[in-house]
């Protein structure tokens, strides 16, 4: 399992120059600009996880990776554990460098709070979208998987405009009295919940798939 991960890093990396890069400019841009740490840790990480999954999975398709490894001694197990232990990886190894990099540029530390909800949220996001997307992967294949994703995409596109209704805005207002950190932890922990419960599912469809 672990040389499958390694096998993905090593094919990527040279996006992940390239992403460690646009993460730098990103905070620097930000920084910049005057824009809270908050937004743009949230916009790093969502770039670092998103890309991250979007080129491995693609590279695996345009090379017939999941054909090829399947065929080996390696079973179908690990190699969906491999795809989801390396993507909670990449998240934590982008969140990681894009504290040491904003700390950098800021000249201070950022506060432990404010990077937990700015990394949590952005983790939470990208939890939810593969314990979805990864289970219609491996049953369905990559192309189901598009549409299944660009209709997300769509969707928080949506939710991203419903913020500026009122009524939302109250909503918005109430969670962040209430204690967003907290229910952000709940949320952490439902997602992980629900990531191994896709995690199961995905070794239990890749078993029966036909590649």
């Amino acid at each position: 399992m672990w040389q499958l991960i390694w096998k993905d890093v090593m094919i990527q990396r040279g996006s992940i120059i390239l992403l460690a890069v646009l993460l730098i400019c990103i905070v620097i841009f930000g920084a910049n600009i005057g824009m809270p740490a908050f937004i743009f840790l949230l916009l790093g990480a969502l770039v670092a996880g998103g890309s991250f999954i979007a080129k491995s999975i693609s590279r695996d398709e345009d090379n017939h990776t999941l054909l090829f490894v399947t065929s080996l001694p390696v079973s179908r197990k690990d190699v969906v554990m491999a795809r989801y232990i390396g993507t909670l990886i990449s998240m934590l190894t982008a969140i990681v460098f894009l504290y040491i990099v904003t700390s950098i540029v800021m000249w201070t530390f950022i506060p432990i709070a404010d990077f937990f909800v700015s990394t949590g949220t952005a983790l939470v996001i990208v939890l939810g979208v593969t314990t979805l997307l990864f289970p219609i992967y491996f049953w369905l294949g990559y192309d189901s998987m598009k549409y299944v994703l660009s209709g997300l995409i769509i969707f928080y596109t949506l939710l991203t405009f419903l913020t500026s209704l009122p009524s939302v805005q109250r909503v918005i207002k109430w969670i962040v009295e209430w204690g967003y950190s907290s229910i952000l932890m709940l949320l952490l922990g439902l997602m992980m919940i629900l990531y191994l419960v896709s995690m199961r599912l995905s070794i239990r469809v890749l078993g029966f798939t036909d590649l």
